[in-house]
């Protein structure tokens, strides 16, 4: 750059900016080490080696690099707003912290506006409003980094009228790791012919942590044109109507809040289409504890529509109507800028010293009666004190919905409802009970699908930008759907596509994040056989594994858990019995138990089994696919893992048998090999939960399909010889069995579908 001085006339050269300084790290001696180990959620506080602080890619190269050769994990944070141990987990060793870089500005070479991933969502809507009157349709919690808002779809009040945030992404830029560990950095857009689409695509809703550290966003809106930054984003409106309505507990019995929840979520299902004339209307109703106060309902309108006013108050209207009690109702007009800031907590961000659990559910229609007694009952209770513990339903749709599921990441685009539930409190004495709270709300408002809000019918899964590892866990997520099927849906495959392609050695992952293929640990099908000759196996003959994975020497602890919450009753049959472990311990509680099996070598063992136990069993050898002479006699069945073993053509007809034999209102319980979920040794054809639905529903009537876990007699060892055995190949690498977790007996256990049902007569 060169400018003539005034005085002389001499041409003389500008200093170019300054260089920027370098990192800056954060020990544990340092004073700021206590504030940068932790974000805003003060359940989790990190013990990394240090915290470094960077102002450029290049920094952030290098701090992944220094990391990598040192043999650290690496965890990154923008805004520190993760509600989960992602960041300040105990394994994390080294945390890049990106909030020094938060340039806001405009690239002619992209012709996009360039958003450093440490901005916070505050800080670039005063940059891009104060620059150039433009905006994203971004949330209202001003300090959240834009790091992991964007990655993961962002949205906020404008999104009905404009669509996602990530929608507006253009390009990413992304330091990651190749194959062969060499940590380089890549720009990848939207454009059509660039070779690195795919990870543009996975940064518009996978959510961070995922494939690399991202460092700068390039937004510009589709179908934006010329080069005036001023005309490549949305403009915001040049005020809002507001309104802020609020009703007491007092006020609201079950009928009154029935009428509010519905008529709320019932405006929304009619007026959420793309294109609706009511999109610019955005309104989040918030239901806080009875010991935090009551329902608040936010509402906003752009002002300068010739309409604004009378479309604001049929809303207000229609939510009211036949509600019965008069709310509290304040509305005021304020500037864009002043009302971006209506909702949230500011740029402050949440309660200091917050302890935070959060949950999520795509809506696409009106919760039943049954399910907003359950808010009521919950938010009611008097034996819980939750004074920032609430749930809110913000208004989706519009123009987020029209963008097709595929087309981004965000793949939930038929959705009209994001709800998010939530806990805050400050004492660590409290958590289990504000947990114990939350997951028993969230749990019950969605028991008819498992505890989780599965996509399909009236729920589409969660969002992954409030993320929540309940729904990994079998035991909180009982719905038999995985929980990156509850986030990512169809999606998945091709964002695990995109990981093995950009974070192939998996240095960037958490409790949630997307994993390598080949962590799922799926094993070659071809050689299965359609049906197993356990008559063979059991005699040593042949097909027989070094190990039989089933003799534990033991009951199923899944089964055992099923007798123990009171699921098995009466006089039971144990079919294909095995070695009669089961059998053995379902007589010591006092059943009458008949146990088949079609091999007499096992039916041989099971019934020494019994005696040195001493417990009492009939067992018999029989082919399960007929049970002659049983017709009637039992009020339970167990399946211990039988049905995945039978050919196709065999399992309606052994299904037929089962119902046969039992007693009117007689119940089944068959245990299965989970398809979906990680398998950590080969073993017969697994099964999804909805082909088991289909094929169980056709003869018995489908109670429940819930994931548990199956014991096995396989260590390690044991695995990689059996992998041996099955693919002398070569086809699977015994290697992939590093870090594989084992039970408190150091042998792998098995993911299974426990499927629940009932006679149909």
């Amino acid at each position: 750059m060169t400018v003539r001085a005034a005085d002389d006339g001499a041409v003389r050269t500008a200093p170019g900016p300054p260089p920027l300084p370098g990192p800056v790290r954060v020990g544990p001696d340092d004073p700021r080490y206590g504030e940068l180990v932790r974000g805003d959620n003060h359940r989790f506080t990190g013990t990394p080696d240090h915290v470094e602080l960077v102002r450029s890619t290049e920094q952030a190269e290098d701090a992944l690099r220094r990391a990598l050769a040192a043999g650290q994990r690496v965890a990154v944070r923008s805004g520190g707003h993760c509600p989960e141990a992602f960041v300040a987990g105990p394994e994390v060793e080294v945390v890049i912290d990106l909030s020094l870089m938060s340039r806001v500005s405009y690239d002619p070479e992209l012709n996009a506006v360039a958003i450093e991933a440490g901005a916070t969502v505050g800080h670039v809507y005063k940059e891009l409003y104060r620059n150039w009157n433009v905006t994203l349709p971004a949330g209202v919690c001003t300090a959240v980094g834009v790091g992991g808002h964007i990655s993961g779809g962002g949205y906020g009040p404008l999104s009905r009228l404009h669509g996602l945030v990530a929608d507006h992404l253009h390009a990413v830029e992304v330091v990651h790791v190749d194959r062969s560990g060499r940590v380089r950095t890549v720009i990848a857009t939207r454009e059509p012919d660039d070779p690195h689409r795919e990870l543009w695509w996975a940064h518009t809703g996978a959510g961070g942590g995922n494939f690399g550290i991202v460092t700068r966003f390039w937004m510009r809106s589709p179908g934006a044109s010329g080069t005036d930054p001023a005309g490549l984003l949305p403009r915001p409106p040049a005020s809002l109507l507001t309104a802020m309505v609020n009703w007491t507990w007092e006020q609201c019995e079950l009928p009154a809040f029935t009428r509010i929840v519905r008529n709320f979520m019932g405006w929304h299902v009619a007026n959420s289409a793309p294109g609706s004339p009511s999109a610019g209307l955005f309104a989040s109703l918030w239901v806080r504890h009875r010991s935090g106060g009551g329902l608040t309902m936010f509402v906003q309108a752009d002002a300068t529509e010739p309409d604004a006013a009378a479309g604001l108050d049929a809303f207000l209207a229609a939510v009211d109507e036949g509600v019965g009690v008069t709310p509290f109702v304040h509305r005021r007009e304020l500037p864009w800028l002043t009302a971006s800031r209506y909702m949230g907590q500011g740029d402050s961000g949440p309660v200091m010293g917050a302890r935070i659990k959060t949950k999520a559910a795509y809506l696409r229609d009106v919760h039943t009666d049954e399910q907003i007694a359950t808010l009521y009952r919950w938010f009611h209770r008097e034996d819980y004190f939750g004074r920032e513990s609430l749930m809110m339903l913000n208004g989706y749709g519009g123009a987020i919905n029209a963008v097709g599921p595929a087309d981004t990441a965000s793949v939930q685009r038929d959705s009209v409802i994001k709800a998010a539930y939530s806990a805050s409190w400050g004492d660590p004495e409290e958590d289990e009970t504000h947990l114990t709270w939350l997951r028993g709300l969230y749990g019950e408002l969605y028991a008819g699908t498992g505890g989780v809000p599965v996509p399909g019918g009236p729920t589409d899964g969660s969002y992954i930008n409030y993320p929540d590892i309940d729904l990994a866990d079998p035991d909180h997520n009982r719905s038999g759907v995985p929980w990156h099927q509850l986030y990512y849906k169809d999606n998945y495959a091709t964002l695990q596509a995109v990981k093995a392609a950009w974070d192939p050695r998996d240095v960037f992952h958490h409790a949630l994040s997307v994993r390598l293929p080949e962590d799922d640990m799926t094993y070659p099908t071809a050689h299965i056989p359609e049906h197993y000759d356990f008559r063979a196996i059991y005699a040593g003959e042949k097909d027989a594994s070094p190990v039989q994975p089933w003799d534990i020497g033991r009951p199923q602890p899944a089964l055992v858990a099923a007798h123990d919450a009171g699921e098995i009753t009466g006089d039971v049959l144990d079919v294909g019995c095995g070695l009669g472990d089961n059998a053995a311990f379902l007589a010591g509680r006092g059943h009458r138990v008949t146990a088949v099996d079609v091999a007499e070598a096992a039916v041989r063992e099971a019934r020494r089994r019994a005696e040195d136990s001493g417990v009492d069993v009939e067992f018999a050898v029989a082919d399960a696919t007929r049970l002659t002479g049983y017709d009637g006699r039992f009020d339970t069945v167990v399946d211990s893992a039988c049905f995945h073993s039978l050919s196709e053509d065999e399992r309606e007809r052994y299904l037929r048998a089962l119902r046969t034999a039992t007693r009117p209102g007689g119940r089944l319980h068959m245990f299965c090999f989970a398809q979906e979920f990680e398998a950590p040794f080969p073993g017969p054809h697994r099964h999804t939960a909805a082909s088991l639905r289909e094929m169980v529903g056709g003869v018995w009537n489908v109670l429940s399909v819930e994931a548990a876990t199956f014991a096995s007699s396989l260590g390690v060892e044991d695995i990689a010889a059996l992998i041996e055995s099955e693919y002398p190949d070569g086809d699977v690498d015994p290697a992939r069995l590093d870090g594989l977790p084992l039970d408190e007996h150091g042998k792998a256990t098995m993911p299974v579908w426990h499927v629940t049902a009932e006679r149909r007569d």
